[in-house]
């Protein structure tokens, strides 16, 4: 069950934050949604700014993110 209408698979983002972006680095998703930039981001040790319009898709990236451990570096 999809949260957002155009949630993307947490893999897809997994490979495409690891192709680009070192620990520590911070990245940006303009269009936050359910938060799944978010919660991958935070999962592979990185920072993560996140922008959304939508209160209630707010509220539920923000949960998700927050409810997100960083993967040990073993898992990466």
């Amino acid at each position: 069950n999809k949260l957002h209408p155009t949630q993307k698979p947490e893999a897809l983002l997994h490979r495409v934050i690891l192709s680009c972006t070192k620990p520590g680095d911070v990245v940006l998703d303009p269009f936050l949604g359910s938060g799944t930039t978010a919660a991958v981001a935070r999962k592979l040790g990185r920072h993560f700014v996140g922008i959304e319009r939508d209160p209630a898709y707010a509220a539920a990236a923000e949960a998700r993110a927050n409810g997100v451990a960083r993967l040990d570096e073993a898992t990466l």
